[in-house]
């Protein structure tokens, strides 16, 4: 027998990114901008390769996602001062209401996904998934 969990947990992870886009679009974002914004909320002034990294994706993919949320108001760029061709990433105060917005639509989705659980099976649930992530972190 096979194991499924690789496959449930892509096909989950797929159906939460669709109903975010879904709801995001009205407000112009993307989970993958959402994405971006939460991990630069977490590693503020942080350089654009290291965020690129740190969501494991291109750089250049995230600098057209950094470039719309500059064009946006939300994020700034500065020049990093120890290195001339990198540059720093900063939210802006205006993307702390859009972000409340945007986890508002997160935990909607969430809310929405896990109904047929219990608080203890949702509880239990996340804790394994913290388990799982903290260990593939300790053996990367």
């Amino acid at each position: 027998m096979h194991s499924k969990f690789g496959f449930l947990s892509y096909e989950i992870s797929h159906v939460i990114r669709q109903r975010f886009n879904k709801e995001a679009e009205n407000i112009g974002f993307t989970h993958a901008q959402w994405r971006a914004l939460v991990h630069l909320s977490e590693n503020e002034n942080c350089r654009q390769i290291d965020l690129a990294e740190i969501l494991e994706i291109k750089p250049i993919t995230l600098a057209r996602q950094i470039d719309l949320l500059e064009e946006s108001g939300l994020v700034r760029r500065n020049k990093d001062v120890e290195d001339r061709r990198a540059y720093r990433l900063e939210l802006t105060p205006k993307a702390q209401s859009i972000m409340q917005e945007l986890w508002e639509i997160a935990d909607a989705v969430e809310a929405e996904v896990l109904k047929t659980l219990t608080q203890q099976e949702r509880e239990q649930m996340t804790a394994l998934l913290e388990r799982i992530k903290s260990s593939l972190g300790e053996a990367i």
